[in-house]
């Protein structure tokens, strides 16, 4: 892959400069990337089926990999590992975790672009990473799904009861928070001062393998009638399966302190 490149711009043209990846059958992948951005774009032909188009390429019984997205044409079935199921199709945008099938539904092609990290290894051999997860990262992941879901007896399990969770700013959630009631009666003021509408989404875990995680993440919430989209991260110490330390960090500090004054 080429780009153009200075130093205030860089570009890419898929058509051009994308790596092209070829299913078994019924269609094509390309994967472009400029500066800090990646983005696969797919074209999934009438009558394919990750099972029979993608699995024998990537090894796996069913498609290991994260989709965050948008449709441009096409409808595509997606059903989950637990059973869910359903549709998606033109301007519908997406989030969709590992362990699924798909497949096209009707005679138009289905597009559609993906910007999830795991984009990158898409169409390709399952990576022996994906079979062997860091433990802590493991963690740090199911505590990210028993927050949004308020499953506070999860979180307790997840925590050390000594646990400390350093939060920035000069808003009047700002401070360090010692203990494991502490830190849960924080997560509970971010709900009330929300409405119960602060949720905080996952995008991708970076692990050393021995218990630090970082974890980059998109909010949302709504308080007073003003929606905030905003990203953050945080640096996780986990220890003996729990989390005993967290270091928030925002990618918009001051924005996030006058959304919470």
């Amino acid at each position: 892959m080429t780009s153009t490149e200075t130093t205030t711009m860089m570009t890419s043209n898929i058509d051009r400069d994308g790596q092209t990846r070829p299913f078994v059958g019924h269609g094509q992948a390309q994967l472009a990337s400029a500066g800090g951005v990646s983005m696969l774009r797919g074209v999934f032909e009438p009558g394919w089926r990750w099972t029979q188009d993608l699995g024998p390429i990537a090894g796996t019984s069913s498609c290991q990999a994260r989709h965050l997205g948008y449709v441009v044409s096409g409808r595509m079935h997606i059903v989950t590992a637990d059973g869910s199921e359903g549709d998606i199709g033109p301007g519908d945008l997406f989030d969709l975790a590992p362990g699924h099938d798909a497949w096209v539904v009707g005679d138009e092609a289905c597009v559609m672009v993906d910007v999830s990290p795991d984009a990158t290894r898409y169409a390709q051999p399952a990576s022996a990473a994906t079979a062997s997860p860091d433990p802590a990262m493991d963690v740090v992941r199911r505590g990210y799904a028993a927050f949004n879901a308020g499953d506070v007896d999860t979180l307790r399990t997840l925590l050390a009861s000594d646990v400390v969770q350093h939060v920035p700013g000069t808003s009047s959630l700002a401070g360090t928070y010692k203990g494991v009631d502490n830190v849960l009666g924080y997560y509970g003021k971010l709900g009330e001062m929300t409405d119960g509408t602060f949720r905080v989404f996952l995008i991708e875990t970076h692990g050393d393998g021995a218990g630090h995680v970082t974890a980059l993440h998109q909010l949302t919430a709504v308080r007073n009638g003003t929606t905030r989209v905003t990203h953050g991260s945080i640096l996780f110490t986990v220890t003996g399966g729990r989390v005993t330390d967290l270091l928030e960090l925002r990618a918009d500090l001051a924005g996030d302190d006058a959304f919470f004054a």
